[in-house]
C-alpha cells in the first residue's frame, strides 16, 4: 500500500471543524415531517422565521383561548404543527397569564397566525404586540451541505482503500482509524444539516397571554379603593415594623428604670422636686 496515500487521507480526516459551526438546534418534530421544496435547494435563500405575539384577554378567557389555539395546532397533525410548551398561571384570578410555544409548517405560518388572532378576537381579546424575525441561514446550509459531501467522498475513498488493502498492518490500522474519524465527523455534519433544514421548514410561534384591565364607569372608583387599601396596608406594615424594632429598647429602658428604683437611685428630676418641696417648708 502506498504509505503516502494513507498519510494524505489521515491529514484530510483530521482537519479541524469550522470555527463558526453552530450547535445543532433540536426541534421536537418527527423525522418524517415534510420540508418545503426550497429547503432542499441549496441555491435558494434559506430563511428561518419566528413569531412572537402578545395577546390581551379577560382573565377568564385566557385558559379557554390557549386551549383552542393548542387544539388548532394539534388538528394539523404532528408533521405540520406541534406544541412544544404550554403553561398558565391563574393563581391571581384578576391577573392571570399564560405562555405557549409551538412550531408550524413554514408554508402555512402566515395563515396559521391569522387563525390564532381570530380565536383571540372571537373571545373579545386583542393583539398587544407582535414581532416577526427572519434569520438567513443560507450560508450555514451551503457550508454544511458541502462539508457533508466532502466527508462522504472521503469516507468512500477510505473504505475502498481498506477493502483493497494489501500492505502492512500498520498502514491498514491507520486507514481504519481515519475512516472511523471521518464517519464521526460525517454524523455531526448530517445532524447539523438536518437541524438547519428543520429550522427553515418549521416556523416557531411564541405566544404570550396577559389579562386586560376591565373598563367601565366604576373602574376609576375600583382603582381608587384598591389604591387606598394598598396604602393603608403599607402604612400598617410600616407601623408594625417600627413597633417591633423599638420593643427591645423599650423593655431594656423599663428594666433599667425598675432596677434603679429598687436600688434607691433617684434621678435629677426627682431630686429637684424634693428640694422644691423642702424649700417652702424651710
Amino acid at each position: 500500500m502506498n504509505k503516502m496515500l494513507v498519510v494524505v487521507f489521515l491529514l484530510a480526516a483530521s482537519c479541524s471543524r469550522p470555527a463558526n459551526e453552530q450547535a445543532s438546534v433540536s426541534y421536537d418534530i418527527p423525522a418524517e415531517a415534510p420540508a418545503p421544496e426550497r429547503a432542499a435547494q441549496s441555491d435558494a435563500p434559506q430563511i428561518a422565521y419566528s413569531y412572537d405575539i402578545g395577546y390581551r384577554l379577560a382573565a377568564a378567557q385566557i385558559a379557554p383561548v390557549q386551549a383552542r389555539q393548542a387544539q388548532l395546532c394539534r388538528s394539523l397533525g404532528p408533521n405540520r404543527c406541534l406544541v412544544l410548551e404550554s403553561s398558565i398561571d391563574s393563581s391571581d384570578r384578576a391577573d392571570a397569564s399564560a405562555k405557549t410555544s409551538l412550531v408550524v409548517d413554514a408554508r402555512i405560518a402566515p395563515a396559521f397566525g391569522s387563525r390564532l388572532d381570530a380565536l383571540v378576537s372571537s373571545a373579545g381579546g386583542s393583539v398587544g404586540n407582535r414581532r416577526t424575525a427572519a434569520e438567513d441561514v443560507t450560508k450555514q446550509v451551503i457550508d454544511t451541505d458541502a462539508r457533508v459531501r466532502a466527508k462522504e467522498a472521503l469516507a468512500d475513498r477510505l473504505l475502498g482503500l481498506i477493502r483493497t488493502a494489501n500492505g502492512r498492518v500498520g498502514d491498514l490500522v491507520a486507514a481504519e482509524k481515519a475512516y472511523a474519524d471521518t464517519q464521526e465527523d460525517l454524523a455531526a455534519a448530517r445532524s447539523l444539516q438536518a437541524s438547519l433544514r428543520q429550522r427553515v421548514a418549521m416556523s416557531r410561534f411564541d405566544l404570550d397571554y396577559t389579562s386586560a384591565e376591565s373598563t367601565g364607569p366604576l373602574t376609576p372608583l375600583r382603582q381608587a379603593v384598591t389604591s387606598a387599601g394598598e396604602t393603608i396596608g403599607w402604612s400598617l406594615g410600616a407601623l408594625v415594623t417600627v413597633a417591633l424594632a423599638a420593643l427591645p429598647w423599650v423593655l431594656a429602658v423599663t428594666g433599667l428604670a425598675w432596677l434603679a428604683r429598687r436600688l434607691g437611685w433617684r434621678g435629677p428630676i426627682a431630686r429637684w422636686r424634693a428640694r422644691s418641696a423642702r424649700g417652702p417648708a424651710a
